[in-house]
């Protein structure tokens, strides 16, 4: 009989606290219940994990690798640069759709330093896929930049912007509460007319 080893339990921990947080919400899901589903103690979930809020973060981990995945995949197989960066937009607005009910911007709202860690290393890679993307535009003469790293930085600038003034806008007292769906599809409209608008300005004239 295979003898499961501490990774292979983790993420079996992981799938099973992704599903049920994706039917019946974070927030309404106890640790009792994920111990159910795994048909283990709630000790056993406490030794991979602190408590929920640990185990809710690792949970937002592993689907951000692939929504960088699912990103990497839209810019490996590009024939314009500015449709690429418009169906970068776009798989945003299906992973948050997707994932609603993980309370993503609850979490990543919540000022940790491992959450200000994680928001580090994803503008770090979101600026190096977009400058990869605005890197092939130039290349295949659809865009016309001097300095491709320094344009992709202010193209991630600009694009959340757009969702902190959304957030702003409809959240000025709960800093913390997630960003409901009709008010993040208004930061995807925007992002999308706002990229239409910028990669203009990178076109050959």
């Amino acid at each position: 009989m295979h003898a499961e080893t501490k990774d292979e339990m983790r993420e079996k921990i992981l799938e099973a606290t992704l599903k049920r947080f994706t039917h019946y919400g974070a927030s309404k899901t106890t640790m009792n219940e994920i111990a159910d589903d795994l048909r283990c103690s709630k000790a056993s979930l406490y030794y991979y994990f602190p408590d929920k809020k640990g185990l809710h973060f690792a949970v937002l981990e592993k689907i951000g690798e692939i929504f960088h995945a699912e990103q990497e995949a839209e810019a490996q197989n590009m024939t314009s640069a500015t449709q690429t960066l418009l169906n970068i937009i776009e798989i945003k607005r299906q992973f948050v759709q997707r994932y609603s009910r993980l309370e993503l911007f609850k979490v990543l709202n919540d000022g940790s330093p491992e959450t200000q860690r994680v928001m580090r290393e994803m503008k770090i890679a979101i600026d190096a896929l977009i400058t990869k993307i605005m890197k092939y535009g130039v290349e295949t003469g659809e865009f016309v930049i001097d300095d491709v790293e320094r344009m992709a930085e202010l193209y991630n600038q600009t694009m959340e912007g757009l969702r902190f003034s959304v957030i702003d806008y409809c959240m000025p007292v709960q800093i913390n509460a997630d960003l409901a769906p009709e008010d993040f599809e208004r930061i995807v409209a925007q992002q999308k007319l706002l990229t239409e608008i910028f990669v203009k300005g990178l076109k050959h004239r």
